[in-house]
Order: C-alpha cells, then structure tokens, then sequence
C-alpha cells in the first residue's frame, strides 16, 4: 500500500476486536489489540478466531496500561520526527503526560489536537485561521497522525480529513 492504514492498534471490548480481526486480517493490516480493563489492569484473554488461511494479522497483548510505550514504538518504527496526536474531548489526556515527556526527551514535535463532536468544525476552524503556507505544512504533518478516538469518531474523522 502506497497509503492508507499501515497499522491499527486498538484497545476495545472482545466483540469488537473479534470483528476488527475479520477486517484486519481481511485486508492484511497489522492489528495490536491492547486488552486491559478500565483500571488498567490485564483482562482475561479474549478468544479470536483464527484465520481461515493461517495469517493471522492481530496481536493480543494484555499488559497493564502501556500506551506510552506502544505510541513511542509506533512514532520509532516509523521514523517520525513531528506528528499529531488527535483526541476526542471525552478521551483523558492526562494519561499521556508521560508520552509527551518521554517524546520531548527525543526531540519529537508532538502536537495534541482536542477533536470534538463536530469534527468537520475542527477542520473548518484550522483552515480558516492559517495562511496557505501553514496549510502546506499542516497537510503534511496529517499524513503522520494518531487518533485516540473511539471507532465510530475515528471513522468519522477519517471521511473528514480525505
């Protein structure tokens, strides 16, 4: 793939990463599953199916809460110096204190950009406040974005920004 999803890191419910395996796997994506509670203790292993053909493309891990470690991963894999983190307004940001400071440590330009329910506001607000050259730069920088967001707002958000 030239673009698109190169990898979904998830941390949901059984049902809902069951059927993110079906897609996932379908469509030969990697896919880390992060299975915790809402404590952020491990929760017991979820069942996933496996996959027809043998190749399965999901990753369950049942550590406590990581996310720190699993974006700092993520941002080194990929090589990326500066990226945005988009959240949505319910999502406790607090928790990522620890990430920001780690990726400040790096020398990592991290931008944290709160998404609300009307994400297409979000979108008209930046571009309507941003001379062209900005613009310019943001685009590129939306090629290199995390989304903290629940499925459907992550999938609304998706459709917004193409």
């Amino acid at each position: 793939m030239n673009q698109g999803i190169l990898a979904l890191v998830t941390s949901t419910g059984c049902a809902a990463a069951s059927a993110l395996q079906s897609l996932t796997d379908a469509m030969h994506i990697p896919h880390l599953f992060i299975q915790r509670n809402g404590d952020g203790i491990p929760r017991t292993a979820c069942h996933l199916n496996p996959s027809p053909d043998g190749e399965s493309y999901t990753l369950a891990a049942r550590p406590p809460v990581r996310i720190n470690d699993v974006l700092l991963t993520l941002v080194s894999e990929l090589h990326w110096q500066k990226f945005i983190v988009f959240y949505e307004s319910d999502y406790d940001i607090r928790g990522l204190q620890t990430f920001m400071d780690q990726a400040s440590r790096l020398g990592l330009d991290v931008s944290l950009q709160r998404v609300d329910r009307n994400i297409s506001r979000v979108f008209t607000d930046l571009f309507n406040t941003m001379r062209t050259e900005e613009l310019n730069r943001y685009r590129d920088t939306l090629r290199r974005a995390v989304l903290l967001m629940s499925p459907r707002g992550a999938e609304v958000f998706i459709h917004q920004v193409r």
